[in-house]
């Protein structure tokens, strides 16, 4: 049985409308900042495009979100504290990171956040008068941020022990290493069921986990942060384990990371512009933990993320490296980024820069550009100038309205009017469109793994995909998989014969020739960006002269029981 993901997908272009989800995807306009689209009634079911399946933060309108974590995401002591006994026993902001999004976004929030929340507390533990947490999530839920595992491991919890111990304090409790190690090595596992557990109640919802500030300098300590040099190296051991392991169950669970360890560097309890407070705050203030400032930088990267997306889509190609300008004819979309995308549409040539696209979509990671094929999608036939009809033979078919990889799609069958008001919009402003119907049969570079009603031969972890002429959904198999609608969480093209497909072998935008299998050596020089895995699944890391091809180097088995390989970029 797969365990159906939260998003539809369709390998094609880079914008689509989704009814059945509640809320519309987009893509950057001309002016480089997500274009928010309207869902409207149209006759047609309309569905969502693979390039851009994810929420965005100028179109989550409406979209039922769920916060759940620990103090991190809940904000204790920064004000106002929100209304209710539970909030006030949860140490609950109203200025927490998921307050903001949602204010900025129109989502409706519903925030069971507490500070001292482990995973027992999100899966099973009642804390601060309320339940488990994720009791909150419904099968109408489409965004979840999670904050977890700081507490698993007794991470802040140590450091305020030696903090108190160091100052000559009472009462500062014990620190156990070895009950930290132990907890470490465990922790992406729980962290992993906690996602699970949103995907079991809500198959379709898009899951964010949300990782911890950095609090710790990566030099010496300062005065307000009395740890020796000593402890101070074993608590950024810790804190990068608990963001490796976080990072880990994203890649394994397909949940996107949001990587506030990277991006708060520099912005410890130490810099001159905190994001966290020190040992000893001002009065009414937590130790250790996050400031309005810190908040809103959080709230700033998960809106962020909200606008990215993971795979290339099928047919673009590589046009700078990060650093370089990536030139084109006219007017196209460009992707950057590296296994997770940004998107912007430019005319004539864009900077290969996280400056140029809004930010990074990929910390810690040489990214590459890419810029979309000309005209329509890859393998779509055109059938209509705008203006004019596009007749759709038969029965239902994908019809996008756009070019240059900025689309809207239609699910629909019969004569279809090639304008921006049947499609809900305009995808392009400014530049010449055409209507471009999908093509039956498989999505590109994916292979037929069974007909409609049989079952699909893939093991746990496996991107599956169901559906036809251009419509399609996608789950991540838990092992061999039914090939119907209940499991792949409803009928994504009606009146259709569909079938079952499984991923490619290389990831998106890189080289299709493997440069090592399991157990060998990649080789070369410089640094270079690497994927790893088999089978549609991934992870992806920035690594100097050449790696031995295995999990080790790389952190995580992003596919387990299968025989991986690596692959470059161009």
């Amino acid at each position: 049985m797969a365990n159906t993901k939260r998003r539809h997908r369709r390998r094609t272009g880079m914008l689509g409308l989704v009814l059945s989800l509640g809320f519309a995807t987009g893509c950057a306009n001309l002016g480089g900042s997500p274009e928010p689209v309207d869902a409207k009634a149209t006759g047609a079911k309309e569905s969502l495009s693979a390039a851009s399946s994810s929420v965005t933060a100028a179109s989550a309108a409406g979209v039922e979100y769920v916060a759940m974590g620990s103090s991190f995401a809940a904000g204790p002591s920064i004000p106002p504290v929100k209304e209710g006994s539970v909030a006030a026993a949860c140490s609950r902001s109203n200025n927490n990171y998921a307050s903001i999004v949602a204010r900025d976004t129109g989502a409706k929030l519903t925030d069971v956040t507490c500070s001292g929340a482990t995973t027992a507390n999100i899966l099973t533990a009642s804390q601060g008068g309320q339940s488990a947490q994720i009791n909150a999530v419904k099968s109408t839920t489409r965004l979840v941020t999670i904050t977890i595992g700081g507490n698993d491991v007794n991470y802040l919890g140590s450091v305020v022990s030696y903090s108190c111990q160091n100052s000559g304090e009472a009462n500062c409790g014990s620190v156990s290493t070895s009950a930290i190690d132990s907890a470490l090595g465990a922790v992406s596992g729980r962290i992993q069921n906690v996602v699970k557990a949103v995907h079991k109640i809500s198959p379709q919802a898009r899951v964010f986990l949300v990782n911890y500030m950095s609090v710790l300098p990566d030099g010496a300590a300062c005065t307000g942060v009395p740890l020796t040099a000593s402890q101070l190296a074993y608590e950024r051991t810790v804190a990068s384990r608990l963001a490796d392991a976080t990072a880990a169950a994203a890649t394994v669970t397909g949940a996107t990371l949001v990587n506030v360890a990277a991006a708060s560097k520099g912005h410890d309890a130490c810099a001159s512009t905190p994001w966290v407070e020190k040992y000893k705050p001002a009065s009414g203030r937590a130790t250790y933990h996050p400031n309005e400032a810190g908040m809103k930088a959080v709230a700033s990267l998960v809106k962020y993320m909200m606008g990215t997306s993971g795979p290339l889509p099928v047919g673009w190609t590589r046009c700078a490296s990060e650093g370089g300008t990536c030139t084109f004819s006219g007017t196209r979309a460009v992707a950057f980024g590296s296994g997770t995308y940004a998107y912007k549409t430019a005319t004539g040539s864009t900077p290969c820069t996280s400056a140029s696209f809004g930010g990074d979509p990929a910390a810690d990671i040489i990214k590459t550009c890419y810029v979309a094929i000309a005209g329509g999608p890859y393998g779509y036939t055109k059938c209509a100038a705008e203006g004019g009809t596009c007749k759709v033979p038969g029965y239902n078919r994908d019809v996008v309205f756009g070019t240059n990889g900025n689309f809207k799609h239609l699910v629909t069958s019969g004569s279809v009017a090639c304008t921006s008001a049947k499609f809900g919009g305009d995808p392009a402003a400014n530049v010449v469109k055409s209507c471009y119907i999908a093509p039956s049969g498989a999505p590109a570079g994916w292979t037929k793994c069974a007909a409609e009603g049989g079952t699909c031969a893939a093991v746990a972890g496996q991107p599956v995909m169901y559906g036809a002429y251009g419509a399609f959904n996608t789950a991540v198999a838990t092992g061999n998989t039914a090939c119907t609608s209940a499991s792949f969480g409803g009928d994504p093209i009606s009146n259709q014969t569909k079938t079952c497909y499984t991923a490619p072998a290389t990831p998106a935008g890189y080289k299709a020739t493997a440069c090592a299998t399991q157990g060998g050596t990649c080789a070369f020089t410089g640094k270079r960006t690497v994927a790893y895995g088999a089978k549609g699944r991934y992870v992806y890391k920035t690594l100097s002269g050449g790696t031995t091809c295995k999990a080790a180097s790389f952190g995580v088995d992003p596919l387990y029981g299968v025989v991986k390989s690596c692959y470059l970029t161009y």
